[in-house]
């Protein structure tokens, strides 16, 4: 829904019209499907196409277009195996009139967000947050307001922000409650540093094994700056299926 959403709220930011993105693994690859639908797409990395998502290009080798309304970037493909570390990000390169959009569903609540470079940040709460059945999206108030004639409803941005107590919709308030209750567990159990400690640590652990198995296990993420801490990708002996089963 966010997909769409975005699109409908941003895409009029600039005259050209062009959603500007990363293509690294599968959730990106549906995010650019479902843009194309609207608008203009323009690829500045395309993981799936020239690597298959085994690794992305170099930062310097990214096509950035000035012309784009925004920017959307998947900062951790779960199926892929790919992170994308904000250390690592090129913000430098970005012009600032362009928002930067991040799906952050798998690893937000696993590191540092640099509020102050990004436009937007939403999460479906089912993968480290809460359970499934809400989004968290949190919005530069700037972004307010520029919605499409023809923007859906539910997908108005602006609309939601204005409703009475900011529900324009009866919201889905069990999935809220019990996300409300993990993120305060979570704040209790050492907060925000805790859960990078740990994303850390059970990442390093796990690519150690797989990189020190002689090839028993083995990934196809060869490249060690884009391999996820939250999602391990490996295959036993290349992908034996006797094995695997």
């Amino acid at each position: 829904m966010q997909y769409t959403a975005i699109c409908k709220n941003l895409i009029g930011l600039k005259p050209k019209r062009i959603a500007m993105m990363n293509r690294t693994g599968m959730w990106s690859i549906q995010n650019v499907d479902e843009m194309r639908k609207f608008c203009n797409v323009h690829l500045v990395t395309d993981a799936d196409k020239d690597h298959n998502c085994t690794k992305i290009d170099s930062t310097d080798k990214w096509s950035i277009n000035p012309d784009a309304s925004f920017y959307c970037i998947c900062t951790n493909e779960t199926v892929n195996g790919i992170e994308i570390d904000w250390e690592d990000f090129p913000f430098d390169r970005v012009p600032k009139d362009i928002p930067i959009i991040a799906d952050m569903s798998s690893n937000i609540g696993t590191n540092v967000i640099p509020w102050d470079k990004l436009g937007m940040v939403y999460a479906g709460t089912q993968k480290n947050l809460g359970t499934a059945g809400c989004t968290v999206m949190i919005i530069r108030e700037d972004l307010f307001g520029h919605a499409e004639p023809d923007c859906p409803i539910l997908c108005d941005w602006d609309l939601h922000e204005k409703s009475p107590d900011t529900y324009y919709n009866t919201p889905a308030i069990m999935p809220m409650y019990i996300t409300g209750l993990n993120c305060a567990y979570m704040n209790q159990n050492g907060g925000l540093d805790r859960y990078i400690d740990l994303a850390n640590q059970r990442g390093t652990m796990l690519w150690n094994f797989i990189d020190s198995s002689n090839g028993y296990y083995s990934s196809k993420l060869t490249e060690k700056i884009w391999r996820s801490r939250i999602n391990v990708i490996f295959r036993i002996q290349g992908g034996d299926k006797k094995l695997e089963e």
